[in-house]
């Protein structure tokens, strides 16, 4: 879920909201100490956490003839001077995306959905407030080719609410969101004709998955991504949250975080574009198993991995069927960032270096990661 800045301008014109957190239980740390590169990797993650005046973070590599390594630096809650451990869960934001991609091309698979079906067919609940639905496909939600507006990044209502009534928001239905923020909103383009990205269309395609499986998002990926791949401490719904990652973000621009996770959870948990609650080992394992074909076939693992957008000529619009395209010093790398306002969390997979990375901060300004490409080389 893309960071959207202009609310740091409207957060100084409103009392500052901040949510009583729980004591964290302690968690038991994992130790990679006697990892060969134990030393440098652990560097470039303080380096990063340093550089991005993050107060926690996370980093793991994975690489090919080599063993895993996980490591954090930092505090994952500043209240209770909480050590981030490698197994913290955190808020992976839009990197939650690829989940519900995931199960939407199962369905492909399995012969009970059509990548060229048209939204005005499923959800009518939903798809009824948004415009010209019949031209809008399936595809063209999972590469952000709708033309569907996207009230995180572009509506000064949606921000404002979010940020005034953060309690009220985050009990707020996909429908009652929809019909709110986008009923009478016309398309930003033709459907297919641009690239626009647009997080309202992985809140159909949550639906849309919810629709066709008779069960929640949440228990689509258990039954369909956690179980058969193993994790453990990954899902998809509204939780004590007492032992996830804080999210904190330098508001007022003065070098002194303060804890936004009020917001964070108003605007992401448990929706299916941005509410996944995981962990590094869990998303590690995540990308090896999609890319390796044990979630859909390798004929549509391509096909989520292919530029969508055949007129596209700038990395902007580079994006695949719920997947980023990125293009680093290691070669293209596919996955997805998230970020909320306090959250950036990354996962990526370097195809011709065989390697695995996943890099999570508790701050939610951007980053530089070029740095990530020395990593896998």
């Amino acid at each position: 879920m893309k960071l959207y800045k202009i609310v740091l301008i409207a957060l100084l014109a409103i009392s500052c909201k901040k949510e009583n957190s729980i004591k964290p239980d302690p968690i038991a740390d994992v130790d990679y100490n006697d990892h060969p590169k134990q030393t440098q990797y652990q560097a470039a993650l303080h380096t990063y956490k340093v550089q991005t005046s993050s107060p926690g973070s996370i980093l793991l590599v994975s690489r090919e003839n080599e063993r895993l390594w996980i490591g954090s630096d930092g505090f994952s809650n500043l209240e209770y001077n909480t050590v981030m451990r490698k197994n913290h869960q955190f808020r992976a934001a839009s990197i939650t995306k690829m989940f519900t991609s995931v199960v939407i091309m199962q369905f492909v698979q399995e012969g009970k959905l059509s990548l060229d079906a048209k939204l005005s067919s499923f959800v009518p609940n939903l798809s009824k407030y948004i415009d010209n639905s019949s031209a809008i496909t399936i595809r063209h939600l999972l590469a952000n080719l709708s033309g569907i507006p996207d009230p995180v990044n572009e509506s000064i209502e949606y921000q404002t609410d979010i940020l005034n009534h953060p309690e009220e928001m985050a009990k707020l239905s996909v429908e009652a969101k929809i019909k709110k923020y986008l009923s009478g909103k016309p398309l930003k383009f033709s459907p297919g004709s641009e690239y626009s990205y647009s997080n309202t269309n992985f809140l159909l395609l949550g639906a849309i998955a919810e629709e066709l499986g008779g069960k929640t998002l949440n228990a689509l990926f258990n039954e369909r991504i956690y179980t058969p791949l193993g994790l453990k401490n990954t899902y998809l719904e509204i939780r004590d949250d007492k032992n996830v990652s804080r999210s904190y973000a330098d508001i007022f621009q003065n070098g002194q975080v303060m804890d936004v996770t009020l917001f964070d959870k108003a605007e992401g948990d448990a929706e299916a574009d941005g509410g996944l609650i995981t962990t590094a080992e869990d998303l590690f394992l995540f990308m090896k198993g999609l890319f390796n074909g044990q979630l859909v076939s390798p004929l549509l693992v391509n096909e989520m991995k292919r530029k969508q957008l055949s007129s596209c000529n700038s990395t902007e619009c580079e994006y695949g069927l719920g997947i980023e395209i990125w293009r680093t010093g290691a070669g293209i790398a596919y996955g997805h960032n998230g970020s909320l306002l306090g959250v950036e969390a990354n996962t990526l997979f370097y195809p011709d270096k065989n390697a695995i990375i996943v890099l999570y901060k508790n701050n939610g300004n951007g980053s530089d990661k070029e740095f990530l490409s020395e990593l896998v080389k």
